[in-house]
């Protein structure tokens, strides 16, 4: 049976476990009157009488006892879905972010990532979902309980943030920030009591590591084509064959993030080996005569046992600068993968990445594509689309977890061929920032909830 969107209400009876129910919505929920059933909302369960509206028999109200409420857990009322599976009546969906850092204080429970929650949150608007932030350390285990922030609107039209107790949800986000955040023993503890609850499925778990993701995509004939030679721990000598191979080179840190610790290191012919990189200070670039003297000043203050080395690819550019993707995807209510963003990034002057850290800049992938292409700009824009639906379909099957959004981060070469260099299992949404990008932001955040509903089942 599909849900039903219903406003929901409540009647001041702390003595009486009942749901008024009109005529109408009975028959559909085939629930007759003074009837005993078992009312749902995400992982606790309460049995309540259901009485008929006679008064309002073709409402779309439902409205539910202040002692029922309470005994199950109820956060507010409003637009929400109710469907009917078997004996049971299912009030939600409850969708659950889990993070951690957050604090006991109303006005910014979430101290500098109050933006990015805030914004994720007001997804809600118009969706009929319950929704809200927690960390581990809210989670009544015994009672199946947790005490999260949700964002409410108040009279004036404004939001304010509430902590309230409610069950544990349908569904869970993963946005724990870190991977020492991961480390912890409260986040260790939490993923591994979810992972003996039966169906509270929880999308996006952990960060992917990048020679992880190659080890999974590069013998995969399906994506392949799209991914550059990689290599773990590499040695001199597999850096030396690497750049006989391929005259440019990178090494990355398997586990970094926003371009922090890359390294480009390209052979010219008869001069030597060129080395560029990032520091704190900005970006620098020496020259080498000799490999091994290249090769030791590089590793001087950083483990090879932490790092890939890749395939450099020449990448097409703009201005006389080279650009990449970031290509956002997301999983929609139908379980498709969609892409919600396309983003170019161009690398800034003397800069080793595209990161905006660098002195990157952002373009509407359409913009940038518009002005290298032309009219085969749509052409170009849904291979680079096509080839991230597959590589991301690739990774969920591979990994084997659920996932609602991956960002990619693309790239076309000189020829027009595209590849993949790293994906994000929590992709930071600094692209959205584009005032050319808020509808795209919007899409992404909306994409969110609809995914969890349909994990949620509603």
């Amino acid at each position: 049976m599909d849900s039903i969107t219903v406003q929901l209400r409540f009647l001041s009876y702390p003595h009486l476990t009942g749901i008024v129910i009109p005529l109408h919505l009975c028959q559909r929920l085939q629930l007759r009157p003074n009837q005993k059933i078992t009312l749902s909302l995400g992982k606790r369960e309460v049995v309540a009488t259901v009485y008929q509206d006679k008064r309002n028999p073709n409402s779309n109200t439902i409205k539910v006892t202040s002692a029922l409420r309470t005994e199950l857990g109820i956060p507010h009322g409003g637009y929400i879905h109710v469907k009917r599976e078997g004996d049971v009546l299912r009030i939600g969906p409850s969708i659950g972010i889990v993070t951690t850092g957050l604090r006991n204080r109303p006005q910014n429970p979430i101290g500098t990532r109050h933006s990015f929650f805030y914004k994720l949150l007001l997804a809600q608007e118009g969706k009929g979902v319950f929704y809200f932030i927690f960390t581990p350390d809210d989670v009544d285990w015994r009672e199946n309980r947790v005490r999260g922030w949700f964002l409410r609107p108040t009279k004036t039209g404004r939001y304010q943030w509430k902590k309230l107790t409610t069950p544990l949800p349908d569904v869970i986000y993963d946005r724990i920030p870190s991977r020492g955040a991961e480390r912890q023993e409260s986040v260790r503890q939490f993923k591994l009591r979810l992972a003996h609850y039966d169906n509270l499925p929880m999308f996006n778990q952990g960060f992917f590591n990048k020679w992880g993701v190659h080890q999974l995509l590069y013998p995969n004939p399906e994506v392949n084509e799209h991914i550059p030679e990689t290599y773990p721990s590499p040695s001199l000598r597999t850096v030396k064959t690497m750049l006989h191979k391929h005259r440019m080179i990178y090494l990355k840190p398997k586990d970094g993030s926003l371009g922090y610790g890359i390294v480009k290191v390209v052979h010219v012919p008869g001069s030597g080996y060129d080395v560029s990189y990032h520091t704190g200070s900005g970006n620098i670039k020496r020259r080498f005569r000799k490999l091994e003297s290249l090769y030791q000043h590089v590793f001087r203050t950083r483990k090879v046992s932490s790092y890939l080395i890749q395939q450099g690819i020449h990448l097409a550019t703009y201005q006389g600068r080279p650009f990449d993707f970031r290509v956002h995807l997301h999983k929609n209510q139908k379980n498709e993968w969609v892409v919600s963003c396309m983003a170019a990034k161009v690398a800034g002057s003397g800069s080793v990445t595209t990161h905006v850290r660098t002195g990157g800049t952002v373009i509407p992938g359409e913009d940038l594509l518009a002005y290298l292409f032309g009219r085969q700009k749509n052409l170009i824009q849904e291979r680079i689309a096509h080839a991230a639906i597959r590589l991301a379909t690739a990774i969920e099957q591979a990994k084997g977890i659920y996932l609602g959004e991956l960002g990619l981060d693309m790239g076309i070469d000189t020829h027009g061929h595209v590849w993949m260099f790293e994906a994000n299992s929590k992709p930071g949404r600094s692209i959205f920032k584009h005032s050319r990008l808020k509808q795209a932001d919007e899409i992404s955040r909306s994409l969110l909830v609809d995914y969890s509903c349909y994990l949620a089942n509603f």
